[in-house]
């Protein structure tokens, strides 16, 4: 959408560019604190830029590295 000769896009045209819901759009947005332009819910094009490779929920466990020790704990009562 053209307003004033700049290019602006909403919530809906976000979510059916990147293929998930208006939610998702909404949390990452609110995620990298993207406030809108207008009352109307415009939102500028580096907008859309910003979220399009965010994911959303707890980072991915990283492997420990061994160190020859076992990571096992003795028994409960048993010295080692």
């Amino acid at each position: 959408m053209k307003v004033n000769g700049q290019e602006f896009i909403t919530i809906q045209e976000m979510a059916k560019k990147l293929g998930v819901s208006p939610n998702t759009v909404k949390q990452r947005l609110f995620q990298h604190s993207i406030k809108p332009v207008s009352k109307d819910a415009l939102y500028d094009l580096s907008a859309l830029d910003a979220i399009k490779n965010t994911t959303m929920g707890r980072p991915k466990k990283t492997p420990v590295a061994d160190k020859g020790k076992s990571a096992k704990k003795p028994a409960r009562g048993k010295k080692p």
